[in-house]
């Protein structure tokens, strides 16, 4: 891990890793590393990540509907 990778801000973090983050919360198996993930993307992501992760956590509450 370099200098510059300690100082980043976690905006640059969800940036540069929104695609990781998001692909925790639709498939991990890990309540609380979801909700971590969850809670960086709404607190340092920008407004469209946070509705775009809104839609994709209603789209699965559809699906787990259906599956009960």
């Amino acid at each position: 891990m370099s200098k510059a990778d300690l100082t980043d801000t976690p905006e640059t973090y969800v940036r540069e890793h929104q695609e990781t983050l998001t692909e925790i919360i639709k498939h991990g198996d890990d309540d609380f590393v979801r909700a971590l993930c969850l809670a960086a993307l709404v607190k340092y992501g920008s407004d469209p990540d946070v509705e775009k992760l809104q839609e994709e956590i209603a789209r699965l509450d559809e699906l787990q509907e259906k599956v009960r």
